[in-house]
């Protein structure tokens, strides 16, 4: 890679074995795609421009850092610091699905097991947003304290 290496996720062959992985890049406010058989970057894709009216924050840390494959193989939820966004693609396509604000320097995102919910944590919104995937929309916001960055989906018997 020509950039520095971010969070990645990884898209499965029918058989389980890994058939992509996405990489987030130092520097890049999107991710690439690599090819695991070859081992090669099949695909670089730059995430949307904001609309006119929004402005960029440009603070926190690297452009595009946290996304997450959901369990059935279908979305891949990508977050942007600069655009305090997260993005829905399409896999294997990779079409564009849809789009949720949330709160200012989103670092990481982790899904429910059944795909449909993200929490993203906002480093300097100092609160977890939560969304619905079906509608890309927030439903609410956890506060946590100050700078949350790293999260996880636990789950319990």
């Amino acid at each position: 890679m020509d950039l520095g290496i971010r969070p990645m996720a990884f898209a499965a062959n029918p058989d389980g074995s890994t058939k992509w992985i996405f990489v987030q890049l130092s520097g890049f406010n999107g991710f690439a795609v690599v090819d695991f058989a070859s081992r090669k970057e099949i695909n670089r894709i730059k995430l949307p421009d904001l609309p006119p009216g929004k402005a960029i924050f440009p603070e926190g840390g690297n452009e595009s850092h946290g996304m997450a494959v959901t369990a059935d193989g279908k979305t891949l939820i990508v977050n942007s610091r600069l655009n305090s966004a997260i993005y829905s693609y399409s896999i294997p396509d990779l079409k564009l699905q849809g789009t949720a604000d949330v709160g200012k320097s989103p670092d990481w995102v982790t899904l429910t097991p059944d795909g449909k919910t993200a929490y993203v944590a906002c480093a300097a919104s100092n609160f977890v947003s939560v969304v619905d995937l079906k509608s890309m929309k927030e439903t609410t916001r956890i506060p946590v304290g100050q700078v949350p960055k790293r999260n996880i989906t636990a789950v319990l018997p």
